[in-house]
């Protein structure tokens, strides 16, 4: 008598859990409920609202419940200008959706864009960013050449020194093109020692070297040389 009552338990809590499954899933129920429609949280600036709902628009009318949040985002987030984004379900039909937009700091290469974090992303069209200073390195060192851009373009504040342009290339060669035409080489070794030493000698050069297109190089452990461009 105990394992029929045990079986009859059991049967009954699966009849409950197939039950509720329906009410909640099968287009049937009067309790399936699919989304309709989508409220975006935050402005856009950069993304337009005809690519985020060409992003969305495909799980619009899946069950309130199914609807798969993962794979929105992820579509979301492979458009050009979103950095991230969160979306959240509101019962019974809405959806609601905010983004974070890649906000660049600087130009990588030819074509790329480069954010606060070092990331580069690469968006159809730079339009409106192509004054931005130029960055270029590996894309796995993408971090480091903005780190040492930013340390470097601080130290220059002081001479009134613009930098347009910083490369590393693979042979551990920093390159930078200032406004103006001058250019800087440095090697990584002993970097900050080397652009301490150029910022104190660099104003007790002459004003016509100062003010014309130069290469200093600057890959000498006592000093550096000056060249005419």
């Amino acid at each position: 008598m105990r394992r029929i009552g045990q079986f009859s338990l059991l049967f009954a809590l699966l009849f409950f859990i197939v039950a509720a499954v329906w009410l909640l899933l099968a287009k049937q129920s009067p309790f399936y409920k699919p989304v309709s429609h989508y409220e975006l949280l935050t402005p856009l600036h950069q993304v337009s609202d005809v690519e985020l709902s060409d992003a969305v628009s495909p799980y619009l009318g899946e069950s309130f419940w199914q609807l798969p949040l993962q794979k929105i985002q992820a579509s979301i987030v492979r458009l050009d200008w979103v950095h991230s984004a969160q979306i959240r379900r509101k019962w019974p039909d809405l959806l609601y959706i905010s983004i974070s937009e890649q906000q660049p700091v600087a130009r990588w290469g030819e074509s790329g864009l480069i954010n606060r974090h070092g990331e580069v992303f690469f968006p159809r069209s730079i339009a409106g960013f192509e004054n931005l200073v130029r960055l270029q390195g590996r894309l796995d060192q993408s971090e480091k050449v903005l780190t040492e851009f930013m340390q470097t373009r601080q130290w220059f504040a002081g001479l009134d020194l613009v930098i347009a342009e910083m490369r590393f290339s693979v042979d551990n060669v920093w390159q930078i093109q200032l406004l103006g035409g001058a250019v800087i080489k440095v090697d990584e070794l002993n970097y900050a020692n080397k652009i301490e030493r150029f910022i104190k000698a660099y104003p007790q050069l002459s004003a016509e070297m100062r003010n014309s297109a130069q290469t200093y190089d600057l890959r000498y452990s006592n000093g550096f040389i000056v060249a005419q461009n």
